[in-house]
């Protein structure tokens, strides 16, 4: 009995560093498989529509979560956009709760103020 508690006591500290470790792995895999299913959903969009969205793709536990700052004066890019996220994120086992889209309003775009300050000088950087 005592030998079986000595063992379990020196094979502790192994068991704990590799349960880290599994945790670890399985962490890295989930950030990269997030990492890979952005990027490929944007290139995506890109490819079809051009730079008009910059998707964000997070893991809620078993849920992917895209977030999506979209035009909404144009309902024909957002109707574009929801069919690319749907394609890219279709769900292998034909459940759609496995995915959720979040639509936000893209802030509007100002137009640049002129530089016709006094103190702005027009000159040509040299780097010699």
């Amino acid at each position: 009995m005592l030998t079986l508690c000595a063992a379990v006591i020196a094979a502790a500290p192994y068991a704990v560093v590799l349960a880290l470790l599994a945790w670890a792995n399985r962490r890295e895999h989930r950030r990269r498989d997030v990492q890979a299913r952005q990027i490929a959903l944007t290139d995506s969009v890109h490819e079809r529509l051009g730079a008009v969205a910059a998707p964000v793709v997070r893991r809620r536990g078993r849920r992917w979560q895209v977030c999506v700052a979209v035009p909404f004066e144009r309902p024909a890019v957002i109707q574009a956009l929801l069919a690319i996220v749907r394609e890219t994120f279709a769900p292998h086992d034909g459940d759609r709760r496995s995915l959720e889209i979040v639509l936000t309003r893209q802030p509007r775009r100002s137009a640049t103020p002129a530089m016709g300050g006094r103190d702005v000088r027009k000159e040509s950087l040299s780097w010699t």
